[in-house]
């Protein structure tokens, strides 16, 4: 069988090269090799970083039928620059690897690499051949899997293609132009640039729409994309939302057509392959529940190496507690909670001589912060900075540092101003909610709650792995101060503490850096 295969060539590899170690190493290229040859779906959590691609690289280039990789472009610029290459030579490993957006040939016997975004595409767009069925799917990096389904089912309507549809329509142009000017108007008014759409405001749309769906002949995209989708029998409008972004200072209005959720039209995808989906910190428990109903993803293989009681280092020893500062300060929707923040990270940034960096979502507080910490401690701030310096002071969202942590410096302190639940000012997190409320879903424990304990998990990750390091070689100690009282004061508070594993707590600012 593959799997005994796969473990013997890969616990001989590991024994040439110790450095390619992982724990779970032969646990999880079992699993995978297990999963191609029964075409059996599984779903694994694994821990922050590129440890664990050795264990689907050698199933995959080891199963003699043809596979699929899902992965972004620098994980595959760094498996086709290092690893395969590795493998291939160790191994001598001779199956065809590939990179290309689309299936290169029927007979295609194996290994091809596509971006995510493009497969995701491929697959969602109907008639669409570009990459065939039943083909087995490892998708790594699926935290962001979500993300990448909402952005393929997203229609996009901006300036230039109202501008082609005026001229498909000539005798309708002027009706056309004054729908956008009072469509772009009416938003203009409305406090946030980006906005879901209320159903006054729709009702420009409708002479539009009714034009386009009425329509027998060709449209380019978007409008032949929106044009399917408004068409499609027994598809109901509560599936849609639509929302804007506004460009104030030039008055530019760009619309958006996505789904209210994502499970309904992933979920025919999974039915046409088996699937290996990895990905770090994807829920807040090992069956991973709330993200496969997300996801539409069916009765799978779960496993987790990841989180709370799983973190066990090689030799059977837990590894090294993260140290948390949770002080207890007014809530962030107090008018005093920002005064009280900036004397926290006033206090607790002298008391660190390595990279720090602060956590701040909402763009005024992250300038005020950014701005009072500047005045403070002068050019080692930076505000969304990639080069921040050693001993630098970074302040930036949850995005960025999510983002670009894997190039940045571990930082010695990693301040949290807010817990990062979605924003309900975003319209994409506003049409989700609204559509588990309309369907009786718990909104906060099937959406809200788990994708912050993802973000919270991921965040800390590089300071988990700092710990480990610094326990060996006597580095500074890594701090997470998290400044929202609501992770001590709501009862959701343990959820979030259990996720991010094991935690010496301290709540006294006296007790740091002893």
């Amino acid at each position: 069988m593959i799997e005994v295969e796969v473990h013997q060539q890969l616990r001989q590899l590991l024994r040439q090269s110790p450095e390619a170690l992982w724990p779970h190493q032969l646990t999880m290229a079992r699993m995978v090799a297990r999963g191609l040859r029964l075409g059996r779906s599984t779903l694994i959590q694994v821990p922050a970083g590129g440890q664990h691609r050795l264990s689907y690289l050698l199933p995959a280039l080891m199963w003699p039928n043809p596979t699929l990789l899902c992965a972004t472009a620098p994980v595959q610029a760094q498996i086709l620059g290092e690893e395969i290459p590795w493998l291939q030579h160790t191994l001598q490993l001779h199956k065809p690897v590939l990179q290309k957006d689309r299936w290169p040939d029927p007979d295609f016997q194996g290994l091809l690499l596509v971006d995510p975004l493009d497969w995701l595409q491929a697959r969602l767009r109907k008639g669409s051949s570009q990459v065939p069925t039943g083909i087995p799917l490892i998708l790594d990096g699926a935290e962001d899997l979500e993300d990448w389904a909402y952005q393929a089912l997203t229609v996009t309507l901006e300036a230039s293609h109202w501008q082609q549809l005026r001229q498909i329509f000539p005798a309708e142009a002027e009706q056309l132009s004054q729908v956008q000017v009072n469509l772009s108007l009416q938003l203009l008014r409305r406090p946030l640039s980006r906005c879901l759409l209320h159903a006054d405001e729709q009702v420009h749309l409708d002479a539009v729409l009714s034009l386009v769906t009425g329509y027998p002949g060709w449209l380019p995209d978007p409008w032949d994309q929106l044009r399917q989708r408004l068409c499609a029998e027994g598809d109901p409008a509560s599936r849609w939302v639509w929302w804007a972004e506004t460009d104030r200072e030039t008055g530019r209005l760009t619309l958006y057509h996505s789904p209210a959720a994502l499970h309904e039209w992933l979920a025919p995808i999974w039915a046409t392959q088996p699937v290996v989906i990895i990905g770090e910190a994807l829920d807040l428990d090992r069956q991973a529940e709330a993200y496969r109903w997300r996801l539409g993803l069916p009765d799978l293989t779960p496993l987790r190496f990841s989180s709370g009681e799983d973190w066990i280092r090689s030799g059977g020893e837990p590894l090294p507690s993260l140290s948390l500062y949770l002080p207890r300060l007014p809530l962030p929707n107090s008018p005093l909670f920002r005064e009280h923040l900036l004397q926290e990270l006033r206090s607790l940034i002298p008391q660190v001589q390595g990279f720090v960096v602060v956590l701040v979502s909402d763009q005024p507080l992250q300038v005020q912060v950014g701005a009072a910490l500047a005045a403070e401690f002068g050019s080692r701030v930076r505000v969304n900075s990639l080069f921040p310096g050693e001993k630098g002071i970074l302040v930036c969202d949850w995005p960025y540092w999510l983002q670009h942590k894997a190039s940045l410096p571990c930082p010695e302190l990693l301040a949290i101003a807010t817990l990062p639940f979605p924003s309900m000012e975003d319209p994409r997190v506003a049409g989700r909610v609204q559509y588990l409320q309309r369907t009786q879903q718990d909104w906060f424990r099937q959406y809200l709650l788990p994708v912050a304990a993802s973000q919270l998990q991921r965040a800390v990750a590089p300071l988990r792995q700092g710990a480990e390091a610094g326990e060996a070689s006597g580095l500074p100690t890594r701090w997470v101060a998290i400044l929202d009282s609501r992770i001590v004061a709501r009862s959701y508070g343990v959820a979030l503490l259990n996720a991010l594993g094991p935690a010496l707590r301290i709540q006294q600012r006296s007790q740091l850096f002893v």
